[in-house]
């Protein structure tokens, strides 16, 4: 149990690399050891920091360093032999679809965690913390032959992430049923889920432990994002509400500071920066790179915004309200900033996708400096609630109780 491991794909600069590596920080202090272990590509320029005792470990480095392994040779052999008899089996079943259908996904599930099985061997004991359902897929495959517990921690809205089709849905929410137990960031996810899981428990994401101080002077004329260039985000909705605004305080100005991990993303910056070209609004509104100190440069901004479509729980929100700016935020699916963001208290909500609601919200920031100041001193009593060292015990509190737990 002392050894906890996170999976997740790219180790890069967004929203699940950040959550799990300051859990991850918080873990380490209190006695844990702590693998990120990533499935994908890991980035050399992340912003994040990790603490003695937090390792990053490569998947493809670990398999390749591992694949004469005696244990694992043996156990690749093992399912290579099963894949074939399986394959024997459905040549006999290939008329009983419901039978070959069967056969067919037992095989594919030994396939999925074959990447996974030589990390797994050496780890039998460790506890995994899986982001996202296919991560959890990959994982479950690869060690239930070991008995690992596995926690399933929701990284978005489900309802988005999960699939229409409604038999495909209930068969990965059936799938999810064979996790110890499950962290949700918002009662929204929660309610998403139902009974799939015989343990849950909704943990907000934690603000970052180096944040700067809030500001209380006078603040500089501008508003900010700083997000994924990402479809969910709804980047031009924001550039059409503030287009709008500009034209009653031209004063004020637009930074977005943009990170892009995919590659649609660079595609999705490209058209951002011809529309704002196309709408004359490039002198006023800037799409700007990611920054490392980010925090220090914007807290002295007017107002931080965000558009999204759906969301988890922002960091970005959570963490501009940490550092005390008046924050307008989409009531967006997932309900993390409807259940953060008390409407007129310590932020502003909106409709989703309503540019006139976001240029009207804005607006009301500009106007009513009370307004503005008491959203400010609200927020930033979130670094309590949401500090590292009180989530990582809520997280460390729900662990034991897996443990704890008969198999």
């Amino acid at each position: 149990m002392k050894h906890i491991v996170f999976v997740v794909g790219n180790y890069k600069n967004g929203g699940v690399p950040m959550r799990s590596t300051n859990l991850a920080n918080a873990f380490a202090k209190k006695g844990f050891s702590v693998d990120i272990l990533v499935t994908g590509e890991i980035a050399e320029d992340v912003f994040f920091k990790r603490e003695e005792g937090v390792n990053l470990v490569s998947l493809k480095d670990f398999k390749e360093a591992y694949k004469n392994d005696d244990d694992f040779v043996r156990i690749k052999e093992k399912y290579n032999n099963k894949i074939s008899l399986l394959k024997k089996l459905r040549y006999i079943t290939k008329n009983i679809p419901v039978v070959d259908e069967k056969l067919e996904r037992a095989i594919r599930d030994i396939r999925k965690g074959e990447a996974l099985i030589p990390y797994a061997i050496k780890h039998r004991d460790s506890i995994y913390i899986t982001f996202g359902i296919g991560y959890f897929d990959i994982t479950y495959c690869a060690t239930k032959k070991f008995g690992n517990r596995i926690i399933y921690a929701e990284r978005n809205a489900p309802e988005i992430d999960f699939p229409e089709d409604e038999a495909k849905r209930q068969r990965l929410l059936h799938l999810l049923k064979n996790a110890s137990g499950a962290v949700l960031q918002t009662h929204d996810e929660l309610e998403f889920f139902g009974d799939t899981f015989k343990n849950a428990a909704v943990i907000r994401n934690p603000v970052k432990p180096d944040l700067p101080e809030p500001y209380t002077e006078e603040r500089r004329k501008v508003a900010v994002n700083f997000c994924r260039i990402a479809d969910q985000k709804n980047l031009p909705m924001m550039i059409r509400a503030f287009i709008k605004l500009h034209e009653r305080y031209p004063e004020y100005t637009l930074e977005i500071y943009g990170n892009t991990v995919a590659e649609n993303e660079e595609k999705i910056k490209e058209e951002l920066i011809r529309m704002l070209a196309e709408l004359g609004a490039e002198k006023y509104i800037k799409i700007l790179p990611p920054r490392g100190d980010i925090h220090g440069i914007i807290r002295d901004c007017a107002m931080f915004v965000s558009s999204s479509d759906f969301e988890g729980l922002s960091n970005s929100m959570i963490e501009a309200m940490a550092i005390g700016l008046p924050c307008i935020c989409t009531d967006c699916l997932g309900g993390g900033a409807r259940e953060m963001i008390r409407h007129g208290e310590n932020g502003l909500l909106v409709p989703m996708n309503d540019a006139d609601a976001l240029c009207d919200a804005m607006k009301l920031m500009i106007e009513d400096g009370g307004l503005a100041q008491k959203c400010s001193q609200n927020a930033a009593k979130i670094r309590g609630e949401l500090s590292a060292d009180r989530i990582a015990q809520l997280w460390i509190d729900f662990i034991e109780k897996i443990a704890q737990e008969k198999l």
